[in-house]
C-alpha cells in the first residue's frame, strides 16, 4: 500500500494502525511518499504499532512496482466497492494527485467521506480484512461427538465472548458451567483447576487455556479435562479424547459446532451458509 504527501502524520498513523490491526505484525508494506526518508518517532505513537513491526512495515520514499497488477486509488468520488472484489496489487492514498496519474489508478471508495485516511481504512477492512474470516464460515475444523451438545455449547460460547484490550477472550466461568450440565449426561463431573491466559502483544495472539478435573458420579476423580481457545477455535479435551472443536467468529458473533452447522447471536437471515438454528 502506498500513501503519497499526507497531509500530517496522522493520516499515516490512521493507515498504518488499520494495517496493523486488521492483518497482524506481518503480510502488509506501507509505503510513505513525501515526508522524507526517517521514520518519524512520533508516529510510532500516533499509530501505536511496535517498533519492531514499524522498522519491517513502514517504508519511506520509496514507491513500490504494481507489476501488471490493478491498481486502485482511494477517492470518495470514485466507484463504490461490491461485495467479494478482488483485492488490488496496490491502494494508493494520493493527496496530490501527480502519483494515482502515473500509476493509471482506478478511483474506488467505499463511504463517500472526503477525509482520505478513513475512507482508505475502511477499504482495507473491505478489501484485504474481510476476507480472511471467510475462511472458518463453514466451520470445516469443528467437530462434536455429539451434536445436540455442540449447539448448545456454540451457543454458550457466544454469551461467553469477552473483549479485554482489544483481545478475544471467553469468560472461564461460562465455559466451566457449561462443561458442567453437557458432561453430567455422560456420568462426569468437572471442577475447574487453573485458567491460564497468554497473549502476545506485538502479535496480537491470544491463548487461553481452562484446565479442570474429572469426576464420575461416585466423586473419584477419573481425569482431566482442558478447554483450550486459540486461533479463533475452542477445542475441548476430556480424559485424552476431543470431544468439541468450536469455531468462533467473534466479530459477527458466529459459532460452528459442526462443518454447516453454525449459530448466530445476530439472527442474520439469508445466509445458507449461516442457518439460525
Amino acid at each position: 500500500m502506498v500513501i503519497a504527501s499526507p497531509p500530517s502524520l496522522f493520516d499515516v498513523a490512521v493507515v498504518a494502525r488499520t494495517l496493523y490491526t486488521g492483518l497482524g505484525p506481518t503480510g502488509w508494506r506501507l509505503h510513505v511518499v513525501g515526508m522524507g526518508r526517517q521514520l518519524p518517532l512520533k508516529l510510532l505513537t500516533e499509530a501505536r504499532i511496535p517498533v519492531v513491526v514499524a522498522r519491517s512495515n513502514l517504508i519511506f520514499d520509496t514507491i513500490p512496482s504494481a507489476g501488471r497488477g490493478r491498481v486502485y486509488a482511494v477517492d470518495p468520488r470514485g466507484r463504490r466497492i461490491k461485495e467479494n472484489m478482488e483485492p488490488p496489487s496496490m491502494l494508493l492514498v494520493d493527496y496530490s494527485g501527480a502519483l494515482r496519474s502515473a500509476l493509471d489508478a482506478e478511483p474506488v471508495s467505499a463511504l463517500g467521506t472526503p477525509m482520505l485516511a478513513y475512507e482508505a481504512a475502511v477499504l482495507i477492512y473491505a478489501l484485504y480484512v474481510k476476507p480472511r474470516f471467510r475462511s472458518i464460515i463453514e466451520g470445516k475444523r469443528a467437530y462434536s461427538s455429539d451434536i445436540r451438545s455442540g449447539v448448545y455449547l456454540a451457543r454458550k460460547v457466544l454469551e461467553a465472548i469477552r473483549v479485554f484490550d482489544n483481545y478475544v477472550l471467553l469468560e472461564p466461568s461460562v465455559i466451566v458451567h457449561t462443561l458442567k450440565r453437557v458432561l453430567l449426561a455422560r456420568g462426569m463431573l468437572l471442577d475447574p483447576a487453573e485458567y491460564i491466559i497468554e497473549i502476545d502483544p506485538i502479535d496480537g495472539a491470544t491463548r487461553q487455556r481452562i484446565e479442570m478435573k474429572v469426576y464420575d458420579k461416585r466423586l473419584r476423580e477419573r481425569g482431566h479435562a482442558r478447554a483450550v481457545f486459540e486461533d479463533n477455535t475452542l477445542t475441548i479435551e476430556c480424559c485424552n479424547s476431543v470431544l468439541f472443536r468450536i469455531e468462533v467468529d467473534a466479530e459477527h458473533r458466529r459459532a460452528c459446532s459442526a462443518p454447516g452447522l453454525c449459530v448466530s447471536s445476530n439472527n442474520i437471515h439469508g445466509d445458507t451458509l449461516w442457518p439460525t438454528l
